[in-house]
């Protein structure tokens, strides 16, 4: 074996507070508590907000937001806030504040300019797809999605355990779960890189999954380039099948100043918003998105393609 070479895990199965199925939790495991001390320290952070003056530190939240840092990386891997006044000072107070809490879980990613991104629904319909969108992957280590407005036709948010799903995987079929633990070209911000949808490095597993992505680099004219393994597919379309298991699945409907985090290596969230211009018409359904990097990351380096 070379030096470069390194070996593939074998896969095991999964366990741990992050591996579970919708019947497995109640709102007491997901739901964060928010007292009115600290709900009252967020109101004065977006009252100066809103008047542009700076955001005060964010002292009686600190615990919360550790302990929900806490979840994030060895819990479910997922937790809702309920109770902050995020939707009452407007959306740019609301959008500095959740950029104030979001430092104190990580560092928040800017891109295009900007760290905070607006969502509303639907999504348009991914090319070359069909059926109900897809889970959608970005490449951080936790998403902060704040609920401003959520009209009562609107989706549920469904998502699942990346853990559960490997999990199912591995008991349908161990051929395909390798396959899936095997690096493949894709598109990721606007360049080619190659990656398994899961892996493993020094015990921390890691799940990374945006099969259009992978679709996109197969269609790109290059010379030379090896086609996709005979598996990969067809062990794509396994992953979708499990994805899609209505035992796995969690459905939340947020409420307008909630505030959903969750880390995407370890729980994935169907798509069920499209990233708008900020300056935009408001929406039936408006969403403010942070995406922020931690200090413990569970990426792992893509390889070369």
């Amino acid at each position: 074996m070379s030096a470069t070479t390194r070996p593939r895990p074998r896969p095991v199965p999964q366990t741990g507070p992050a591996v579970w199925t919708a019947a497995d939790l109640t709102a007491a495991d997901w739901m964060v508590p928010v007292g009115t001390e600290e709900a009252a320290e967020l109101e004065a952070a977006l009252t100066a907000a809103q008047a542009a003056a700076p955001v005060p530190p964010l002292t009686r939240l600190a615990p919360i937001l550790a302990d929900v840092t806490a979840r994030l990386d060895t819990g479910r891997g997922f937790c809702l806030l309920r109770g902050l006044p995020f939707d009452r000072h407007g959306a740019a107070a609301a959008e500095a504040a959740l950029v104030a809490l979001g430092e104190h879980i990580g560092q928040p990613l800017v891109l295009g300019g900007a760290a905070v991104s607006r969502l509303t629904g639907p999504p348009p319909q991914e090319p070359g797809t069909s059926g109900p969108p897809r889970f959608h992957i970005e490449a951080c280590d936790a998403i902060a999605l704040l609920c401003l407005a959520n009209g009562p036709e609107a989706p549920a948010h469904v998502m699942v355990s990346a853990g559960a799903v490997h999990n199912e995987v591995m008991r349908r079929d161990r051929a395909a779960l390798a396959e899936l633990y095997e690096p493949a070209p894709l598109i990721e911000d606007g360049a080619m890189a190659a990656r398994a949808v899961f892996t493993m490095t020094e015990g921390a597993f890691a799940a990374r999954y945006t099969r259009t992505a992978v679709e996109a680099a197969a269609a790109l004219p290059q010379p030379g380039a090896a086609p996709l393994p005979a598996g990969l597919l067809p062990a794509f379309d396994l992953l979708d099948a499990v994805c899609a298991e209505p035992t796995l699945m969690l459905k939340l409907e947020p409420r307008p100043g909630d505030l959903l985090l969750f880390n995407p290596h370890l729980v994935w969230k169907r798509r069920t918003l499209a990233e708008t211009a900020l300056d935009a018409p408001e929406a039936a359904q408006e969403f403010r998105r942070l995406r922020v990097t931690m200090a413990h990351s569970r990426r792992t380096v893509a390889e070369p393609a």
